[in-house]
């Protein structure tokens, strides 16, 4: 491996830790159903995150990184599919809307239907529970796959 491929590898995997370690955090969720506060009738079928401002004082510095993925609405879930594995997705809060009723996703502003390629900013980890950072919005419990697909903007139609 010469040492641009080296150096090109080196950064991919500080993007991914750094990526990672932004969204995870010590927070833990608390897993009696009794004390469940997280399941409420307006959850959306997917996670969200509150993605921090960028200012000149604390820039927020993300090395590029992106992923294609398919949308699939099934038994009330929001599935994203990289030809692999089906993922349960996870936005910044202020970047997606869900229509239900039309299978429509929205996000910036540019409508998706179910089964279209998206190539976006982001990146695929599995689930942990107990390392969850900034989440807004958890699904249901169903909803909920070993995989995530991680989302940070810049979402385009996919088009081979």
């Amino acid at each position: 491996m010469d040492s641009f491929h080296r150096a090109l590898a080196i950064k991919k995997s500080v993007l991914i830790l750094s990526a990672i370690l932004m969204l995870n955090g010590c927070q833990t969720v608390d897993t009696n159903p009794n004390k469940q506060t997280i399941e409420k009738k307006d959850n959306k079928p997917f996670f969200t995150y509150s993605l921090p401002k960028s200012t000149l004082a604390q820039p927020l510095i993300v090395t590029p990184t992106a992923i294609v993925v398919e949308f699939k609405f099934d038994n009330g879930c929001l599935l994203a599919f990289n030809g692999t594995d089906w993922m349960t997705p996870v936005f910044p809060e202020d970047h997606v809307k869900f229509d239900i009723k039309n299978k429509e996703l929205k996000l910036l502003g540019q409508k998706y239907r179910m089964g279209e390629m998206i190539d976006a900013g982001g990146y695929t980890t599995p689930y942990t529970s107990k390392k969850i950072k900034n989440i807004t919005n958890t699904p249901s419990k169903e909803c909920i796959t070993e995989r995530l697909a991680v989302f940070y903007g810049d979402y385009e139609a996919y088009i081979p």
